[in-house]
């Protein structure tokens, strides 16, 4: 039995820092995309989402707020063209939410984020 429990404790182990190196990669990558070029949008937002996504469902009233303050350009990670652009800026994960002034890439949030912070990133 305490055998198994010392397994029990590294595989355990092993998920938690896999996890913890996943997400600490992913931000960043989000991170490293400041300053790209985007042609998509020149002043807004870009928000990756897929249809799967609990969080990206859990965003939608965050990202409704958003569209009536300012662009945003809906981008479905599952769709061919979504794939292509997400792939081209570096986005791994959903919900992303890239923040776009004069057509580069100035802030990059990945997770739920709040419409009121991210429009923190247009006051001057």
């Amino acid at each position: 039995m305490e055998e198994f429990l010392k397994i029990l404790f590294f595989a355990v182990a092993f998920i938690v820092l896999l996890r913890l190196g996943l997400k600490l990669y992913v931000l960043n990558r989000a991170k490293a995309m400041k300053g790209a070029e985007v042609k998509l949008i020149k002043d807004g937002v870009l928000y990756f989402y897929s249809q799967r996504c609990g969080a990206c469902k859990a965003m939608e009233p965050q990202v409704e707020k958003l569209s009536q303050a300012l662009e945003v350009k809906r981008i479905d990670v599952f769709s061919e063209e979504g794939q292509k652009i997400a792939k081209s800026l570096g986005v791994m994960a959903t919900p992303t939410t890239v923040v776009v002034k004069d057509g580069k890439v100035q802030k990059t949030f990945v997770g739920i984020v709040s419409a009121d912070r991210i429009l923190q990133e247009f006051k001057p």
